[in-house]
C-alpha cells in the first residue's frame, strides 16, 4: 500500500518518463475571463496533443493550440486630464493565435533525452522555438535529476519608426493591418531573443513523501513593450518604453506528503522570482487531493502572490519620471494576487469496476475551476483605479491511451 502510494504520489506531481502505450490523445479546452467594467478579456485556448511510442525506447508527440482573444485595453495609461475616461474609451481587440509543436524523446535504463521544436504566429506575432533536455534517475530511482534548454526566436509587428529616435517621440501602433506581409512601409519587425535554463532535483525522502527542487533562469533580449500603449508624459502620449534586456531567474521548492489513512495528500509549493528589473515576487501555494472510490480524484488548492514593482514604474510619469525608461503595463506594479480552485479527474482502467473501455486501455475526464482576484494598489488610469480585477478560469479535457 505505501508503495503504491509514493508511486502514485510521483506521477500525479512530477514529470515522469513516457510510458510504453500504443498512443495517447489529449484533448483540453480552456476558458479565462477577466471582467471589470468595460475593461474585460475572453481567452479560448483548445488544445490537442497526440503521443505515440512506436517502440518502447521511442516517444513521439504532436500537439496544436489556439488562442482566440476578445476584449478591451487601455491604449494611453493616464489621461491628460481627469476629463478624459480612459476605461470607457478603451480599444476593443481581437485576434487568433496558434501553436503547432513536436518533439521526441528517447528512453534507456540510465534516462531520458528528450527535444522539441514549436512554431506560433498572430497578426502580429510569431516565434519560432527548440528545447532539449536530460533526465536521469539514481538511487533505485529515488532521486532524479532533470535538466532544460530553451531557445526563443521571436518577431513583434510595430511601427517602423527609427529605433535612435527619441523614445518619447514613439507613436503607439493602432492596428496590425499590414503586419509581416512586407508590403506596408509603415510596419517594421523587431527581434527578440528568449534563452530559458532549468535544472530540477526530485527526491523520494520516504514512500509518503515526496520533494522537488527548481531553479529557473531566463535571457530575453529585443523589444519588450506593448507596441499598441502609449503613456502619458505631460505634453505627449509616447509608446511605453522597456529596457531592452531582462533577466529573470527563480527558485521553487514543493513537497507532497501522501496521508494514508485518508487516501489522500497534501502539497504545498514556494516559488522566489527576481529580475534586473528589480521586479521580485513570492508564491505560496496549498492543496489537498482525495481520492475516492479509486476512480474519482479531488482536488482543491489556494495560492498567494505578492510582487513588487519594476525600478521604472511610476503612477504618473508627467509629475514622477523614473529615468528612460516609461510602462503603462500594470503587472510591473506593485501587485498581490489571490487564487482559490478546485479540480476533479475521473479515471477508468481495464481494473475499474463496471468499466467497458473498448480499444482504450484507459480514460480521464478532467475538470478545473479557479477563481482569480487581483490588486494593484499603486496602478491608476488616470484617476481611477484598475476594475478589471476578477477572473475565472475553466478547463475540460479527455486523455485517452489506447
Amino acid at each position: 500500500m505505501r508503495t503504491a502510494a509514493a508511486l502514485a504520489l510521483a506521477t500525479l506531481v512530477f514529470a515522469a518518463p513516457a510510458r510504453a502505450d500504443t498512443a495517447q490523445i489529449d484533448l483540453f479546452s480552456t476558458l479565462f475571463y477577466e471582467f471589470g467594467g468595460p475593461l474585460e478579456m475572453l481567452v479560448v485556448n483548445p488544445a490537442a496533443r497526440v503521443r505515440a511510442n512506436p517502440i518502447p525506447e521511442l516517444s513521439l508527440n504532436l500537439s496544436y493550440e489556439a488562442d482566440v482573444v476578445s476584449g478591451a485595453s487601455v491604449a494611453v495609461v493616464d489621461a491628460p486630464s481627469a476629463d478624459v475616461d480612459a476605461i470607457t474609451s478603451a480599444t476593443r481587440l481581437d485576434d487568433f493565435r496558434s501553436v503547432v509543436s513536436g518533439g521526441l524523446a528517447v528512453q534507456s535504463p540510465v534516462g531520458t533525452l528528450r527535444g522539441g521544436y514549436a512554431y506560433g504566429w498572430e497578426s502580429d506575432y510569431t516565434s519560432h522555438s527548440f528545447n532539449l533536455g536530460a533526465r536521469t534517475e539514481a538511487f533505485e530511482r529515488n532521486t532524479t535529476f532533470d535538466l532544460s534548454y530553451a531557445r526563443g526566436f521571436d518577431q513583434v509587428c510595430n511601427l517602423a519608426q527609427p529605433r535612435a529616435q527619441d523614445p518619447v517621440e514613439r507613436r503607439r501602433l493602432d492596428v496590425s493591418d499590414g503586419c509581416f506581409d512586407g508590403n506596408d512601409p509603415d510596419r517594421a519587425a523587431l527581434d527578440v531573443s528568449l534563452q530559458t535554463f532549468q535544472g530540477s532535483w526530485t527526491q523520494a525522502w520516504a514512500p509518503i513523501f515526496v520533494t522537488q527542487l527548481t531553479v529557473t533562469g531566463q535571457l530575453i533580449d529585443g523589444f519588450q513593450s506593448n507596441p499598441y500603449r502609449a503613456v502619458w508624459l505631460g505634453r505627449s502620449a509616447a509608446q511605453e518604453h522597456h529596457p531592452d534586456n531582462r533577466f529573470r531567474y527563480a527558485a521553487s521548492l514543493g513537497a507532497r506528503l501522501w496521508v494514508e489513512p485518508l487516501n489522500g495528500s497534501i502539497h504545498a509549493h514556494v516559488r522566489a522570482y527576481r529580475d534586473n528589473w528589480d521586479v521580485r515576487s513570492i508564491t505560496a501555494q496549498l492543496s489537498y487531493e482525495q481520492s475516492i472510490g479509486g476512480a474519482l480524484r479531488v482536488r482543491g488548492h489556494f495560492r498567494y502572490y505578492r510582487q513588487g514593482a519594476a525600478a521604472f514604474f511610476s503612477d504618473d510619469y508627467a509629475l514622477r519620471p523614473r529615468g528612460q525608461y516609461f510602462t503603462g503595463d500594470r503587472e510591473l506594479s506593485d501587485m498581490e494576487s489571490f487564487m482559490g480552485g478546485l479540480s476533479l479527474v475521473w479515471a477508468l482502467t481495464p481494473g475499474t469496476e463496471g468499466a467497458d473501455l473498448g480499444p482504450l486501455s484507459s480514460f480521464r475526464l478532467v475538470l478545473k475551476a479557479d477563481y482569480i482576484h487581483n490588486e494593484f494598489p499603486s496602478f491608476r488610469y488616470a484617476r481611477a483605479r484598475v476594475p478589471n480585477v476578477d477572473a475565472i478560469v475553466a478547463t475540460l479535457g479527455l486523455e485517452m491511451i489506447f
